[in-house]
């Protein structure tokens, strides 16, 4: 008799797992098999793995270990730590041998017990950080000015013929969205310096906040673009205060203009404090476990921003040497009407959905699930690997994969919010911590 551990995920409102475990002939549960004494740490391994002490949030931060205590730990590698019963897994835990029921009991039963659980999407935190500055009344075409079309690509319009969604709505509920809007008047010789005059916090199903407090219409109260001093200033709060850690942060920079500072408002100079901002962002203090990476991806609302300038704070905001170009460098957006606008933010939000479903058990053996899982997006099978994996280095996660050939591949279906996903296992394949 196939055993099997079913997973299903509907919609976007939750992941449920039945899950397979064995029993002896008087009912009770098998144990969970040695693991070889008192668990090692990376102290005690003789080749622990190389991110072992890195700082983390979660295990998804962590390649060959998991996430304990805000560092990458291990207790096993494939060579030492697990005693016979047990076997070292791909994030450095112990975990029982499968299939003679562990070692608890010697009893013969097979049946199989379903556990009932909720496995964790990976939801992304993302921070508009839209400049305020004076030049945001800059015509921007279909009759909006420049500050229109983006609240307008953010959080829709109504009344447009058609009307415009935007990107928040749709995607509320599965990415956690806040906003901020900077300026200031005249720098720090005019007082505060920067001013958020808009702030809402990360938060899921959120629209109706942020549409409340972000004015559809701009109000002329702000004047320059201090936005080297805005970033570090968004990312101390985010730093305080920071949003849960089950997906990546990341700052969406709208602006229209070149920065300048609070120490000199004009000209607008501010090219190397923005740039430097963006590169702090994105690194983590080792010393500092509390610290986590925050990415920014920089749009230009029109043509005045130079394209030097984009490719700078593009490639720093996620971790590139700010001089890459070419293939490598990182991807910049420039809109210069509202179409182009929206698609923009659309790209960008996109882009850091992960394609990932987290559970709280491990594969013990990815390439058996491989073969004989069975999973499916709206019913439809996947191939696996070249539509679906287990992710590499984390033996609990799988992985849709991308298809840069297809025009609506797994991975894009299942961003969209609305995919229905399914997927069963057989009994060994997975343990359940």
């Amino acid at each position: 008799m196939r055993l099997w551990l079913s997973i299903v995920f509907v919609a976007v409102s939750g992941l449920v797992i039945l899950a397979c475990s064995g029993s002896s002939s008087d009912g009770s549960a098998f144990g969970t098999g040695g693991t070889g004494g008192t668990p090692l740490s990376c102290e005690d391994l003789t080749s622990p793995p190389d991110d072992c002490d890195k700082p983390c949030q979660s295990d998804t931060q962590c390649v060959a270990s998991f996430c304990d205590s805000g560092k990458c730990v291990a207790n096993c590698t494939p060579d030492q730590g697990c005693g016979e019963s047990a076997t070292c897994n791909g994030s450095g835990r112990c975990v029982p041998n499968m299939g003679t029921g562990g070692t608890g009991n010697t009893g013969g039963g097979n049946a199989c017990q379903s556990v009932r659980i909720t496995p964790t999407r990976s939801i992304p935190n993302v921070m508009f950080l839209v400049d305020e500055s004076g030049s945001m009344d800059a015509g921007f075409g279909d009759g909006l000015d420049r500050w229109q079309a983006a609240h307008q690509a953010i959080v829709g319009n109504p009344d447009a013929t058609p009307p415009v969604v935007g990107v928040v709505k749709p995607l509320e509920s599965i990415v956690r969205f806040g906003l901020t809007t900077y300026h200031s008047q005249g720098g720090s010789a005019g007082g505060e310096c920067p001013i958020f005059e808009t702030e809402v916090g990360i938060a899921l199903n959120n629209h109706t906040a942020i549409d409340a407090a972000y004015p559809a219409n701009f109000q002329d109260i702000g004047v320059d673009t201090p936005t080297g001093e805005s970033i570090d200033r968004l990312v101390a709060e985010l730093q305080a205060a920071p949003p849960p850690a089950d997906g990546p942060t990341i700052i969406v920079l709208a602006t229209d203009g070149e920065p300048d500072t609070c120490a000199t408002p004009n000209p607008q100079t501010g090219q190397e404090e923005a740039v430097t901002a963006a590169t702090n962002a994105y690194a983590v203090d080792p010393d500092d476990p509390t610290d986590f990476q925050i990415e920014t991806f920089i749009l230009s609302v029109g043509n005045e921003v130079s394209d030097a300038h984009l490719q700078e704070m593009a490639n720093v905001g996620i971790g590139l040497p700010r001089t890459t170009t070419g293939v490598d460098a990182a991807k910049f957006w420039k809109a210069t009407d509202s179409d182009q606008l929206a698609g923009a933010f659309g790209e960008i939000i996109a882009a850091s959905i992960p394609c990932e479903i987290q559970m709280a058990e491990r594969f013990v053996d990815p390439s058996k699930a491989c073969a004989e899982g069975d999973v499916r997006l709206d019913g439809t099978p996947l191939s696996c690997p070249s539509e679906w994996r287990v992710k590499p280095g984390a033996d609990n996660m799988i992985e849709l994969v991308n298809d840069e050939q297809a025009e609506d591949d797994a991975c894009d279906i299942f961003k969209s919010g609305d995919a229905t996903f399914s997927a069963e296992f057989p009994c060994g394949t997975v343990v359940v911590e």
